[in-house]
């Protein structure tokens, strides 16, 4: 998916202060709030200054604008660190006031929402009828366009219900006994007792997992070489 918008609605005040967050793709937005959920700010900041800013679904915000206006994310101080890493992969617009007769209308963009411990299904980027499925009889995960298992996806490096970005650390379990997933010696996909496993979370999509005579293979690709099309995870 390519450029992604949300939606931020003032809490304190219905009539003013909407905005629409463009960004270059729903990860950099994940990243947004994974930046903004960690309240780091300036030297001499309030220490809850960004505390108001609420994460309704992905393309839905709140933000109290008389505490920090989202608005001015790129112009304010005591966050100027924070937004450096996002200038160039977003940008802010203000919407009409409630008096305004109008607004920028956002589909539904049919998103999923990367919540640290939920259950997902894996399928591919290219062929949406490929997904993920783990064979309990042969303890291996394959691909199939008949059959799907839902993984549990947990990052390891942050508390458990976050919202995951690509740089998180994460583990696999598949449905419906939480079995844990780990790699063979030979790179295929099985079943294991503990998920002591991890990757990093942008491997779904960077073409580490590939599909070999139908069994699932993490390949320990060198960042420089060709990469297959990569999965995603949708519920």
């Amino acid at each position: 998916m390519g450029v992604f918008h949300a939606y931020i609605s003032e809490i304190n005040n219905d009539t003013v202060w909407r905005l629409v967050l463009t960004f270059s793709d729903p990860a950099t937005a994940d990243e947004w709030w994974r930046a903004v959920s960690s309240g780091k700010t300036a030297a001499g900041a309030p220490a809850n200054l960004l505390a108001d800013i609420r994460r309704i679904n992905p393309q839905f915000y709140n933000h109290n604008a008389s505490i920090f206006n989202v608005f001015e994310f790129f112009t304010d101080w005591r966050v100027t660190e924070l937004a450096k890493p996002f200038r160039g992969r977003m940008f802010i617009t203000l919407q009409n006031d409630r008096g305004g007769r109008g607004h920028d209308i956002i589909a539904d963009q049919k998103v999923t929402d990367l919540v640290s411990g939920d259950w997902f299904y894996i399928r591919s980027k290219t062929d949406p009828s490929l997904y993920w499925h783990y064979e309990v009889g042969n303890n291996r995960v394959v691909v199939s366009n008949c059959q799907r298992t839902m993984f549990s996806v947990v990052a390891k490096n942050v508390p458990e219900k976050t919202v995951m970005i690509r740089s998180d650390t994460v583990a696999l379990s598949a449905w419906p006994h939480n079995r844990a997933i780990r790699i063979s010696s030979q790179g295929n996909l099985i079943g294991g007792s503990t998920n002591d496993w991890t990757f990093d979370f942008e491997d779904f999509a960077t073409g580490r997992f590939v599909d070999s005579d139908g069994v699932v293979v993490y390949g320990n690709i060198a960042d420089n070489a060709p990469k297959k099309p990569g999965w995603e995870l949708v519920n």
